[in-house]
């Protein structure tokens, strides 16, 4: 689904997973958010308010991302890459 509008999003950041961020439309509760998520993030806190826009370039995705997330399923979660350890090279 393309997105072509821009939304006032807020970022939350959970308790209990570090690194992962939670975007919302400004205007929505959380406590319309499924709960599995609500109980995988722990307590949310607010870490920023900011307008979205397809085109627009976030840290870890775009800004087309997360419209289209939000779209499909209400809300768009981002999660920190793996970190790579001294196992993970192949030579």
């Amino acid at each position: 689904m393309s997105v072509t509008t821009s939304r006032s999003i807020t970022v939350f950041g959970g308790a209990r997973k570090a690194g992962t961020y939670l975007y919302v439309p400004s205007d929505m509760p959380t406590d319309e958010l499924p709960e599995a998520l609500l109980q995988l993030l722990g307590e949310l806190r607010v870490i920023l308010e900011i307008e979205v826009s397809p085109d627009k370039q976030l840290a870890r995705c775009t800004g087309a991302e997360v419209l289209e997330g939000i779209s499909d399923k209400g809300y768009y979660l981002q999660i920190p890459p793996p970190e790579y350890t001294p196992n993970d090279d192949p030579h």
